[in-house]
């Protein structure tokens, strides 16, 4: 089956500052991790050749300095090419990659795509706000990196029927979610996609690209456990408790 994984910043904690440490991931995990994925390759790539996503994919959310400084090198060693979901309006900015890293692993055979202009729930916003955030973050990557943006990685693994039609209507071709699982259908618009967090052992890596496995189920129950407790207590005062009891960045939470 066909395992599309999710990582934020990768290092140490003076590495991964700024980032949300629920999501940062050691560098020797990393490295383990990645080892039992056979291959990656960008969804951008796959999608874009009509043939439907048929390969395991390694992805990254938020564009960190890490995901250039740390992780990029790890993955050319590997021979594993990922795609880096980033907000255009935060490339340049203190503690995230600028247009220079992201032009460097292009030429490498990374993809850069978009997770929206700014880190804001899309399923907060109006359809007007949704238009001119994947429209503008689209037409800023395409122009400064000459590469078609086609995915997009809702931040907070937040977006609703709205998100699907606006983002298809501006062409693009799939949605990086935050619903965890293997695909199935591989010309699906909704790609699922597994967290990788501070705490996930190395072995689920390998465990989650078989569909019916335990450590996917569990995943599954965990997902929408979390989802009925955003649904119940909305967006803000989710994050507002998550950061209370785990102390992160609750703005950050997929």
């Amino acid at each position: 089956m066909t395992a599309i994984y999710m990582y934020h910043a990768v290092g140490n904690a003076l590495q991964t500052v700024g980032a949300d440490p629920y999501y940062a991931v050691t560098s020797d995990n990393f490295t383990a991790q990645i080892s039992q994925i056979p291959e990656s390759i960008p969804l951008a790539y796959q999608v874009l050749q009509s043939v439907g996503v048929k390969d395991h994919c390694i992805t990254f959310d938020d564009g960190h300095i890490s995901n250039f400084s740390i992780a990029f090198p790890i993955l050319l060693e590997k021979s594993l090419f990922a795609e880096f979901y980033v907000n255009t309006s935060t490339i340049g900015k203190k503690g995230y990659m600028s247009w220079q890293h992201l032009t460097d692993m292009v030429k490498s055979g990374m993809s850069i795509q978009s997770h929206g202009h700014n880190h804001f729930y899309f399923s907060d916003l109006s359809d007007k706000e949704i238009y001119s955030e994947l429209e503008t973050s689209k037409k800023m990557i395409e122009d400064k990196l000459g590469c078609d943006v086609v995915v997009f990685a809702p931040p907070g693994g937040r977006f609703d029927s709205r998100v699907v039609k606006i983002s298809k209507d501006l062409g693009y071709m799939c949605i990086a979610s935050s619903i965890p699982g293997t695909v199935i259908k591989v010309k699906d618009f909704i790609l699922p996609r597994f967290a990788v967090l501070s705490t996930t052992p190395n072995g689920k890596i390998f465990d989650w690209q078989r569909n019916f496995s335990y450590a996917t189920n569990i995943e599954r129950v965990r997902y929408h456990s979390f989802r009925l407790a955003k649904k119940v207590l909305g967006n803000h005062r989710y994050d507002d408790l998550r950061s209370k009891i785990l102390g992160g960045n609750g703005e950050k939470s997929a």
